[in-house]
């Protein structure tokens, strides 16, 4: 006979589910925790990964008043499936590891609405009680990972730092994802130089000895200046607007842009409650970026670095909740 959704075995079933679903959540959530930015996100992360250890304590605690045997495999369950996660996360951006935790959550919160309603047919007050406070910690966990990656989506810098293989993995991914057209430009340029420098090798021979002197000049300027003056200069003289803006892009992320530049008036001159205070006022996830950079470079100030960070999440929060 085929077992009905009112048969005990099937809400017994639904737990046994959930046990090895929350251990494995617990037991990322402890992973992330290396990955935190700031100390409280590490506290949230330990917290969260405790409240998981207790959800699995009060499902476990349901199955055997069910009548049930509680998996004993659950944790080492849970411990493999975390590992393996982390494991395969490190081939993808730190964008994809969120998502799979945002997966399995939605995935957490929608196993304790069914269990819930198997519970109501059954007439298992409790097990509805227990199944309600999931849902709730479930929703909670998920507004939270969809602000992290919304952190991701603006540029970051997101409270979760990714691993040096993510890093790699995400910058090759962006060459990877480059639009076609722009792709195809950029071999066609490359193409026309080197024929263009074919047809003028024998001109480029002739002026060579004229202008050793002058290169070396440049050369010895550039070398002595070092990676901060090239950059600069290279934003000052490069022809393309395209090479102009990458260069300045380039200082902006090492923080070398002069203070002149950046969206806060007379920042300088600033002490540090005054430049946190002034970077709390910023409503551009970019421009924060920058000043943070910047400070970063030089006075590399905790309050201010966390002021900067702190305003980003609240943009994140903002931006997902419109």
């Amino acid at each position: 006979m085929t077992k009905t959704l009112t048969d005990p075995t099937t809400l017994l079933s639904e737990l046994a589910s959930l046990l090895r679903l929350t251990r494995a959540e617990a037991q990322i959530a402890r992973v992330r925790v290396s990955q935190a930015r700031r100390e409280e996100i590490r506290s949230e992360l330990i917290d969260n990964a405790r409240d998981a250890d207790a959800r699995a304590s009060r499902i476990q605690t349901a199955i055997r008043r069910l009548g049930g045997v509680p998996d004993l495999f659950a944790d080492a369950v849970g411990r493999v499936a975390a590992l393996t996660k982390a494991t395969f996360e490190q081939g993808q951006p730190l964008s994809e590891g969120l998502l799979g935790d945002l997966t399995l959550e939605h995935q957490l919160r929608d196993r304790a609405v069914f269990t819930r309603v198997l519970a109501e047919a059954q007439d298992e007050p409790t097990v509805v009680s227990l199944m309600r406070q999931l849902e709730r910690a479930h929703t909670e966990t998920i507004q939270w990972i969809t602000v992290r990656l919304a952190e991701v989506a603006q540029g970051g810098p997101a409270v979760l730092a990714p691993t040096p293989a993510q890093v790699a993995v995400g910058t090759l991914t962006r060459f990877a994802l480059l639009p076609s057209r722009q792709g195809a430009a950029l071999v066609n340029n490359a193409v026309h130089l080197l024929r263009r420098g074919r047809g003028q090798a024998e001109e480029a021979i002739e002026t060579t000895r004229e202008r050793v002197s002058e290169t070396a000049k440049v050369t010895g300027e550039v070398l002595g200046a070092g990676r901060d003056a090239a950059l600069a200069r290279t934003e000052e003289i490069a022809p393309s607007a395209a090479v102009r803006k990458a260069a300045h892009e380039t200082r902006e992320n090492l923080g070398t842009i002069p203070a002149s530049d950046l969206p806060i008036t007379a920042y300088e001159d600033l002490s540090g409650n005054l430049a946190a205070k002034a970077v709390n006022g910023l409503d551009d996830a970019e421009d924060i970026r920058v000043v943070l950079r910047y400070e970063q470079a030089h006075k590399d100030r905790k309050g201010v670095l966390t002021a900067a960070e702190k305003r980003i999440t609240v943009l994140a929060k903002e931006s997902v909740s419109v």
